[in-house]
């Protein structure tokens, strides 16, 4: 995914092309990818700037948030990201400070874009804060971790009550 800046003319550049799954690390438990990531957009230079409006599509499965079944979502996003160069009045450390206008701004090095970042960032930001395996899935019992979707359990209704709160359940009886 890395494309040499001369290629892009004034016109751009289309780009379409897919990315075998192994090729992007997901550092996260229950996320991975279960099918190559399909892209597809443009590139566009102005002067040393590079601009790519372009589109991601693959499937991810992750895991339910309430019985951590593994279940299938569709990637279906869209790319946005701005190429700049090194700024030469930055700091020999190489630290860069961004403002918030920078939220989609990436510097490249030497004569070549990588698309790498930009794809995982446009796959990682469709992944649900909750995911469910579906609507009315009723998750796990806390005591015995039986799926209570697929049946039910013996284990009283009750939740236990941590024995450090104890004196307060005592204390609510006599106030009754």
């Amino acid at each position: 995914m890395v494309f040499d800046i001369a290629e892009i003319g004034d016109e751009g550049l289309d780009i379409m092309f897919q990315v075998a799954k192994d090729q992007f690390e997901i550092d996260q438990e229950d996320c991975s990818l279960s099918k190559d990531v399909d892209v597809s957009g443009h590139l566009a230079r102005v002067g040393d700037d590079i601009y790519l409006k372009g589109k991601v599509t693959t499937e991810l499965v992750l895991s339910c948030s309430r019985c951590l079944d593994p279940l299938t979502h569709s990637v279906d996003s869209k790319l946005k990201s701005h190429f700049v160069p090194p700024d030469p009045d930055s700091d020999a450390t190489g630290e860069v400070g961004l403002h918030a206008s920078d939220i989609d701004t990436e510097v490249y090095e030497g004569d070549q874009i990588d698309l790498t970042q930009s794809v995982l960032d446009g796959i990682l930001l469709t992944v649900p804060v909750i995911s469910l395996c579906s609507d009315n899935c009723k998750g796990m019992c806390p005591q015995c971790g039986v799926k209570l979707s697929r049946g039910s359990c013996d284990c009283s209704n009750e939740a236990s009550i941590d024995p450090r709160l104890e004196v307060l359940k005592q204390l609510k009886n006599k106030l009754k």
